[in-house]
């Protein structure tokens, strides 16, 4: 299925917090950049991502902005350390 907003559908809000935490954990957003929250589309009756406020409360969480942080790290240690 597609959606006209031509954005990636997620079949449920679990799923797309799952993943706006490991994008944001892969990416290195500034705070208030980039996706912050999750919304159910009235297209396609699935969930998208959006970098409108409000942030999804998840990301405020200090055990999620730890993983953010280290999986973050990681991240760039892979990216850098590719040959």
């Amino acid at each position: 299925m597609k959606c006209s907003t031509g954005k990636r559908i997620y079949d449920s809000e679990v799923q797309a917090v799952d993943a706006l935490v490991d994008i944001r954990s892969r990416n290195n957003y500034p705070p208030n950049s980039g996706p912050i929250n999750v919304y159910k589309c009235e297209d396609c009756s699935g969930w998208h991502f959006t970098s409108r406020p409000p942030q999804h409360e998840i990301l405020d969480r200090p055990d999620i902005q730890k993983k953010i942080q280290s999986d973050s790290e990681a991240a760039y240690w892979e990216r850098k350390l590719r040959f």
